[in-house]
């Protein structure tokens, strides 16, 4: 049956951007099933007649190399994991290509690192490229690097003292350098953030999202997320698929970052070879999550979503106010403490006096400016050095609120 909700997030999305889980490409043996890519890539055609843009990022590099080597269950060193992404992608990339032949145009393949999205001009560059490859129609592929991603992922300065923070959100930890993403679910909504007018579509092996354990039989999907609420989390395990990395909580991560920065997602079940076409004509399958607010620029979305901070101002009751409430920006008068070390022009964690963090932005000092700096009111500063290059630590234009 259509649904008004389901037809208006599909008639405003200008370009899809489709995470295809490890397992819904998974034959029953756990190698790759080529049937299933050439339906997916049917239904990719009929999203293109249908006049959108296609973005797949899709995992099973891993376990297509499983097969091809022989293995019998996932390798637990990085090394062999690696070698087995090496060998899986070419053949991944090799069936997908094949799949979209047959309806007239290329798969295109990108393998990203955490690392091009910390870098703004590697940023730039990855979305530069996915717009060239829609003029020239391709179909771009997108996985991670494994073979050159390192297994560990580490905060880049030390934990705040709060007890509510006992891990590094993901969208923090995500683009340490030299790190990996934590799993696919967290790339795509991270490439759905270079994308203006995007849809994102997570398909894995589940109908949506639960009210309960789905394997109980009173349990249902609930169709519509209106508002995003951190509660959500208690309706699912920690619990991951047999031949994935991530889990429903590393999906509900990815989800919560999209839709706080104005991005609409459908979790559904990638086993239908249907459900892009029933997602297209406004059919009620999985679960639809509403954006938070108005569709955030993609300069705020990098700088507030996307990369990782560099270290953080701690500060006062009046400065978060000022900035929540009245949108101003952060001065030095406001800010308390300085944790970490920065750059000039890096991202820095603007948090409360409890160590939550509220907001983003770029810093216009560096952190051994910013210390001498801090408490100081600007006449201050301007009796201390005779000058002062910017009145402000974070000026509005280059912060976010991450609430």
């Amino acid at each position: 049956m259509q649904n008004l909700v389901r037809q208006e997030l599909v008639s405003s999305a200008r370009t899809f951007v489709v995470k295809i889980g490890t397992n819904v490409l998974a034959d029953e043996h756990n190698g790759l099933d080529p049937a299933r890519v050439a339906a997916i890539a049917e239904q990719v055609d009929a999203l293109r007649s249908g006049g959108k843009r296609v973005v797949l990022v899709s995992s099973g590099s891993i376990g297509a190399g499983m097969q091809l080597l022989g293995l019998k269950e996932r390798p637990r060193d990085l090394p062999h994991l690696q070698a087995a992404a090496a060998t899986g992608q070419a053949h991944l990339i090799g069936i997908y290509d094949q799949a979209f032949r047959k309806h007239g145009y290329h798969a295109a393949q990108l393998l990203l690192t955490a690392d091009d999205f910390r870098n703004r001009s590697r940023y730039l560059n990855v979305r530069n490229t996915l717009h060239t490859l829609f003029e020239y129609g391709c179909v771009p592929i997108i996985n991670e690097n494994d073979t050159v991603s390192v297994n560990e992922i580490a905060p880049e300065f030390p934990a705040l003292p709060n007890p509510e923070e006992s891990s590094v959100p993901i969208r923090q930890a995500a683009s340490s350098p030299g790190t990996k993403f934590s799993d696919n679910d967290q790339l795509a909504a991270m490439v759905t953030n270079l994308l203006d007018a995007p849809l994102l579509i997570i398909l894995s092996v589940i109908d949506g999202l639960y009210d309960g354990d789905p394997h109980q039989p009173d349990s249902k999907v609930i169709s519509l997320v209106e508002q995003w609420d951190d509660g959500l989390f208690d309706c699912v395990g920690s619990s991951r698929s047999a031949g994935g990395t991530g889990g429903m909580k590393s999906k509900l991560n990815a989800i919560r970052n999209a839709v706080s920065v104005g991005e609409n997602v459908i979790l559904a079940n990638g086993s239908d070879n249907n459900v892009l076409a029933k997602i297209l004509h406004g059919e009620d399958v999985g679960t639809a999550f509403l954006a938070r607010g108005k569709f955030m620029p993609a300069w705020k979305r990098w700088i507030g979503f996307t990369i990782t901070p560099r270290g953080s101002y701690i500060v006062d009751n009046g400065a978060e106010q000022a900035i929540i409430k009245s949108g101003k920006s952060l001065l030095p008068i406001g800010i308390k403490e300085i944790r970490g070390s920065f750059e000039m022009g890096e991202v820095v964690s603007i948090r409360t006096p409890n160590g939550q963090e509220f907001a983003r932005g770029l810093s216009n000092y560096n952190s051994d400016q910013a210390r001498q700096l801090m408490g100081c009111r600007t006449d201050e500063i301007l009796a201390r050095s005779g000058h002062i290059p910017f009145l402000e630590a974070v000026h509005r234009d280059n912060l976010v609120l991450t609430l």
